[in-house]
């Protein structure tokens, strides 16, 4: 049994990867989980359980390096290569993000106009306390505000599915491994969720968070339990998306959710509304933040172990930045452009594709990672859920 000092010391270690895996279930992903459940019902649900494996073990590959070295893939990458290459995995991250920002600070929108309060309020609003955050300038300051989102987000998700009420053998239909596979439709929109589940970000917040921790060597367990708890608990609240899809009777866009969603009582609506603006406001801090990591490890602005949230300017100004457009641009257009989010996600599945490779590298090489590299069996396990996600990713875009 745990004492309360073993209780609070486990506590204060928890928090780079269950993050991650929260904000994983961002705006875009919840788009594209809506769309699915919408068009093809509860035959990706077994898909969607299927990919917590890769979520895992790929994930944990990040924290492990980030554990082990103390420091982010940017950073390693320019040490062991150059920096041309490092900016070659880290800067096209750094682009699609851009899109991403506009997805979540959209869905933000939309969370607030289902509760009667326009974009051009609440857009300005998020923007401040989004920024206000970082300049706590202490990551864990960070995630006591980000940690009681994610029970947020999985609380309303959570009553969502409740609240529908889904029939239970639609349920089970949806786990069977037998699905229309070879439909170019259903196809197009597995590769969106593979794009969906492993986003070339996250990669860079669970690294670059785990070593501003100063979690070590002697956390690993640790990071790999909550990786991997974290991977299912994300899938599963992608099912619960989906499960909510399904009600939109064949309409995509997110109004007519809303408006499907009022048969179901008074607090559907705003159960809706707490999931796109709890999921939206983390997954823009964790990608402003994995985004700023990245490129300043490029361009070697600071380190972790000297607290690259404290180095210098650069960072504040490009982790404000960043941002700033994709506001302007959801203020006048968001939900206009909230449906491009799927075409985001077929594209982040070439994007991850460079990032994932140096990731598998380093953390195998002797050289970077010393008794603590990854097993030749763990490896042997990480390349080969990579190349599924990724030929099944290619191959869905060209057929």
């Amino acid at each position: 049994m745990f004492s309360y000092s073993q209780a609070r010391n486990l506590m204060s270690k928890i928090g780079p990867a269950w993050l991650v895996m929260i904000a994983d279930v961002d705006v875009a992903s919840i788009i594209t989980g809506l769309e699915t459940g919408s068009v093809y019902g509860y035959h990706v649900i077994f898909i969607l359980l299927v990919l917590a494996i890769p979520l895992a073990v790929i994930q944990y590959a990040a924290g492990n390096l980030g554990a082990v070295t103390g420091k982010g893939i940017g950073e390693i990458v320019r040490e062991k290569y150059s920096r041309r290459l490092s900016a070659i995995s880290a800067i096209p991250m750094a682009a699609t993000d851009f899109i991403s920002y506009v997805a979540e600070y959209a869905g933000i929108a939309i969370g607030f106009s289902i509760i009667g309060i326009p974009p051009i309020i609440s857009l300005p609003i998020i923007f401040i306390v989004h920024n206000a955050i970082v300049f706590s300038k202490k990551y864990s300051g960070m995630e006591k505000v980000l940690l009681p989102i994610t029970l947020v987000l999985i609380a309303a998700i959570i009553s969502s599915v409740f609240l529908f009420r889904p029939p239970a053998e639609m349920i089970i239909r949806g786990l069977s491994p037998i699905q229309p596979y070879g439909n170019s439709g259903f196809d197009y929109y597995i590769v969106a969720n593979i794009g969906a589940v492993i986003m070339p970000f996250m990669l860079y917040y669970q690294a670059g968070a785990t070593a501003e921790k100063r979690l070590g060597p002697g956390d690993l367990r640790l990071i790999k339990r909550e990786t991997y708890v974290g991977a299912l608990v994300s899938e599963l609240l992608m099912v619960g998306v989906v499960i909510a899809g399904t009600f939109m009777g064949g309409e995509v866009a997110v109004r007519y959710l809303v408006s499907a969603a009022r048969v179901f009582g008074p607090a559907a609506p705003y159960l809706i509304s707490i999931g796109f603006i709890s999921s939206g406001f983390l997954a823009l801090v964790v990608i402003s933040l994995a985004s700023s990591w990245g490129i300043g490890e490029v361009f070697n602005w600071g380190t972790h172990k000297d607290g690259s949230m404290k180095s210098m300017g650069k960072f504040y100004l490009l982790y404000i930045l960043e941002s700033f457009p994709a506001m302007l641009i959801a203020i006048v257009l968001g939900s206009e452009l909230v449906n491009l989010v799927i075409s985001l996600m077929v594209i982040f599945v070439i994007v991850l594709i460079p990032v994932g490779v140096l990731l598998g590298s380093l953390v195998s090489s002797p050289e970077v990672m010393g008794a603590n590299r990854l097993s030749p069996a763990y490896m042997r396990i990480y390349w080969a859920t990579f190349a599924v996600i990724e030929i099944a990713g290619i191959l869905g875009i060209l057929l």
